[in-house]
């Protein structure tokens, strides 16, 4: 029914920092990698690595800079395209394809800084960076089925937001020692900030025209984060040619606060974070919620072979406790694979391929739904260096996902007759989950790295 009655019109919108879609916007957006070089390596980043950046991943890696000091700054900018469909039968009942009827696309971007110091086989670093970001940013247009067939645009009869702002910053203090061939490293880190996310029906003048006393509704949720994370890392030197890495980072609890003001219904707020019973109800109030990130264990490869032209091979496995936020999700295996060759000059290709997993919960007619979404990722990038001092570092990766989902904003809200050029044939039930959204969403996300060594 919205496919013929409601003419949606997506704005594109320009946001600072790390998002990706507004399917996040409740969890937010867990920002996992910084650097530039690993990121055209399929982030396949947790032994053997120089970079300061690759030491966020595991600490341990910061052992391995090449000189006494140094820093590393990076931006990233990333571009989200979200289609949603709705399938399409024939008279016969038969499936002839799927109809889309939005677009939705946005452009973000985000920054990280970070320095550290060496003294023989002892480094410490300390790094500011996004670790969630809570940015969206969505607005549809609702307009009647009156004057279509005049090539005239209809009336306006509301006009719907969801937009999210702020983030959670770390400030991350990193140190890491050699001895003979095991290097270890911890990293300490604060983490603090805040969301304030909007939902919004705004009725339009011409609406409030036909029905004087129509209200708009609103309601919006303010949340502040505090906590402290750890993550220990070890490397070991197996052979000339190959070593072993890994690391392990305990779940993170948030102390959360804040203040929601709500006319729509809270529970339309539910949390991928958010601590679940085994009936689906949260264990806590729905009103701010839990807010855990699941316990990580990461373990991989880096392998040399004995080329002319030296090459690196890195290969990490990483499983995440899935189970320690919600009892509606299940542990999960995340791959990752990376290749750099060096060319001519010393100019480097670099490409990777990685496999994640992450959940995507919705809220219907009291009923909590969890449905596990996969990212296959590819990657490519290069870099160069300028005066031996300088080293500018590019990856670009093309990341797919797919899954169901409801209306954002349901039909009911919309049910006034006086609205309607034709409202006898109209039928303003809220679709279930018989009849989903189909939404497909490809992420184009460029990282750039500048790294100084001294």
């Amino acid at each position: 029914m919205k496919k013929i009655i409601i003419l949606i019109i997506l704005a594109t919108t320009v946001n600072f920092l790390f998002s990706y879609s507004i399917m996040n916007r409740f969890e937010g957006n867990f920002v996992e990698n910084l650097d530039a070089r690993s990121i055209a390596m399929g982030s396949a980043t947790i032994c053997g690595e120089t970079n300061l950046f690759q030491s966020l991943i595991n600490p341990a890696n910061l052992v391995n800079v090449k000189s006494k000091f140094g820093f590393q700054t990076s931006g990233n900018f990333l571009v989200n395209t979200d289609n949603r469909a709705l399938p399409m039968y024939n008279s016969f009942d038969g499936f002839s394809g799927e109809a889309t009827y939005v677009s939705n696309v946005n452009l973000y971007d985000g920054y990280a800084f970070g320095a550290y110091y060496r003294e023989k086989f002892i480094s410490a670093a300390i790094v500011y960076h996004p670790f969630v970001s809570f940015e969206s940013n969505y607005f549809e247009q609702v307009r009647n089925n009156a004057n279509s067939n005049n090539n005239n645009y209809p009336p306006i009869l509301a006009k719907n937001y969801l937009n999210g702002t702020g983030g959670i910053d770390a400030l991350s203090f990193i140190v890491a020692g050699k001895m003979s061939i095991a290097t270890l490293g911890c990293k300490l880190s604060k983490l603090s900030g805040n969301s304030h996310l909007e939902r919004k029906i705004i009725w339009d003048d011409w609406a409030i025209n036909e029905i004087s006393d129509l209200q708009n509704d609103i309601n919006y949720s303010d949340r502040n984060f505090e906590a402290f994370s750890t993550q220990f890392g070890a490397n070991f030197q197996i052979s000339e040619r190959m070593m072993f890495g890994l690391s392990f980072t305990p779940k993170i609890e948030f102390d959360v606060s804040g203040f929601v003001m709500d006319t729509l219904g809270v529970d339309s707020m539910v949390f991928v974070y958010t601590k679940y019973d085994s009936l689906a109800n949260p264990t806590d109030s729905l009103t701010f919620g839990d807010y855990t990130i699941p316990q990580k264990f990461r373990f991989g490869l880096n392998y040399q072979p004995r080329n002319i032209m030296r090459t690196n091979f890195n290969l990490d496995v990483e499983f995440v406790k899935w189970s320690d936020v919600c009892s509606l999700y299940e542990d999960a295996t995340n791959f990752y694979l990376g290749v750099e060759h060096k060319l001519t000059n010393s100019i480097p290709f670099r490409f990777g391929f990685n496999y994640r997993t992450d959940y995507i919960l919705s809220n219907h007619d009291g009923f909590t739904f969890a449905d596990k979404v996969t990212l296959p990722t590819f990657s490519v990038g290069t870099g160069f260096e300028i005066l031996d001092k300088f080293t500018f570092d590019f990856g670009l990766e093309l990341t797919n996902r797919q899954y169901e989902t409801l209306d954002l904003f349901m039909d009911s809200h919309y049910d006034y007759e006086e609205l309607w050029a034709n409202p006898q044939y109209l039928n303003f039930a809220d679709r279930d989950w018989s009849n989903p959204d189909l939404v497909k969403e490809t992420f184009l996300n460029l990282q750039t790295s500048i790294s100084y060594k001294w």
